[in-house]
């Protein structure tokens, strides 16, 4: 065999193996970043979780901060346009069920508050603080 076939079939077989080598190697690396991203979520949920028992809350709930304008104060509900909110909702205008032992004094409509939310998941919240900002 002349020496030019062999460096032709030699350069042919290591580009084949090279690259299914970088194939594997990039479906491994897809499925560790949807670890981490996975990892990243629960240990937000995990933060959320020991805040909110800092905060007084029970075992399963989770205390969101948020920033944003009164828009609306009802007896039982606030309407807040707010930045978004980590883990929760994205900048919108939404309504937020005030808990009792909120002051209702410090939200009136048009203040810019800082405000956290506390409940098991992000359906089931009530505004529990807010200050203004």
């Amino acid at each position: 065999m002349q020496i030019w076939r062999v460096a032709l079939l030699m350069n042919l077989a290591l580009a084949v193996g090279l690259g299914a080598g970088y194939v594997a190697w990039g479906r491994k690396l897809a499925g560790v970043e949807a670890e981490i991203k996975a990892a990243e979520a629960q240990a937000g949920k995990l933060s959320r979780e020991r805040d909110a028992c800092f905060a007084g809350g029970r075992a399963g709930q989770q205390l969101w901060e948020g920033r944003g304008v009164v828009r609306a104060v009802y007896p039982r509900l606030a309407i807040i346009t707010h930045e978004e909110i980590a883990g929760m909702l994205p900048a919108r205008t939404t309504s937020f069920r005030l808990s009792d032992s909120l002051d209702r004094a410090l939200i009136r409509p048009g203040d810019t508050i800082r405000f956290w939310l506390l409940g098991p998941d992000s359906n089931d919240t009530a505004l529990v603080r807010a200050e203004r900002w």
